[in-house]
């Protein structure tokens, strides 16, 4: 390998770990091949962090090699990928598009590099920290700036195919589908209020009757719901119309501190996973310092309470409170 190569290869290593170390949430080896006439190898180490809504995102090295009868040809490069529906328990499909900049080499020449990729996955997640799976993308390579937005006739361009597996630390290790929001340990689960007050008991009572009904993403009936489903669905039953999404439910009502002793039975708590990141996760009121919500466990309770392990994570991510029914 030319010098000059080795050189990149080892500032892109040393670049890598500060833009990965900044998401603090997975980590990710990806194995695999690309099929694109030259059966080029590839290796991928990325990270994965909540973005908002469905979505995740993260940065990573690409390092593709090609040495068959005698030719070399490698891109080494630094990127970042966006998913969709990523992260969810069990088996489960996701979307993904990526970008990577780097150095393509041969025998005879290096020059800069863009490289562009779209596709998807199955990701088996048998613990919130733990997942494996496969990928399959359709890549798109070339070489000069003009390869950036218009790539020419002689791009190297296939579908690759890996297997990866994935490690996830901190408290994002177990998000919500839908909302990003990381779901604390198991605890044992708080017993439903004694007795419900207020104009929107009903309301709270046909929420607490889905205890234990699956988390589902998009999910809006008895057979599954996700955070905001669960808070549309309850609502919904008693002939009161709120918005499907928990970033319009975070507009829905009226305006209520967001403090333990300003809380009705009813009122729509609102979550953010990161300062500034905006809504992304809901639950409901009901009363007693607890609040019912569909986390990736299924349809809880849980606590507003800071002596609390999941109170205390709840409340440190707790923006806003709108109330529906005065």
């Amino acid at each position: 390998m030319p010098r000059r190569t080795e050189l990149l290869v080892i500032q892109l290593l040393a670049l890598a770990p500060g833009a990965l170390t900044a998401q603090r949430r997975g980590w990710e080896l990806h194995l695999g091949r690309w099929y694109n006439g030259n059966r080029a190898e590839t290796y991928e180490f990325r990270t994965s962090a909540p973005l908002g809504a469905a979505f995740t995102h993260g940065f990573g090295v690409t390092v593709l090699v090609n040495d068959t009868l005698g030719r070399h040809r490698a891109f080494y490069g630094l990127g970042y990928e966006i998913q969709a529906w990523r992260g969810r328990p069990g088996l489960a499909p996701y979307a993904l598009a990526g970008l990577a900049l780097g150095l393509s080499t041969d025998i005879t020449n290096q020059q800069l590099a863009v490289q562009w990729s779209i596709g998807g996955g199955v990701e088996w997640r048998p613990l919130a920290w733990l997942a494996a799976g496969s990928e399959l993308r359709y890549r798109l390579e070339d070489r000069g700036p003009r390869g950036f937005w218009r790539p020419g006739d002689d791009a190297r361009k296939g579908v690759s195919a890996a297997i990866g597996i994935s490690l996830s630390s901190g408290r994002a290790s177990a998000r919500t589908g839908q909302s990003g929001v990381g779901a604390p340990p198991d605890l044992p689960p708080p017993a439903p209020p004694t007795t419900i007050t207020g104009n929107a008991a009903d309301v709270v009572q046909t929420a607490l009757e889905s205890l234990g009904t699956p988390y589902v993403w998009g999910g809006t009936a008895d057979n599954g719901f996700d955070c905001s489903g669960l808070v549309q669905y309850a609502y919904g039953q008693h002939g009161v119309r709120v918005p499907r999404m928990s970033r319009d439910q975070a507009h829905t009502g009226a305006e209520v501190a967001p403090v333990v002793d300003a809380l009705r039975p009813g009122d729509i708590l609102l979550f953010s996973a990161r300062p500034g990141s905006g809504v992304t996760h809901v639950g409901m009121y009901v009363g007693e310092l607890k609040f019912i919500h569909s986390s990736t466990r299924g349809v809880k309770l849980s606590r507003l309470d800071p002596q609390d392990p999941e109170g205390g994570y709840w409340l440190d991510r707790w923006v806003g409170v709108r109330r529906v029914i005065p």
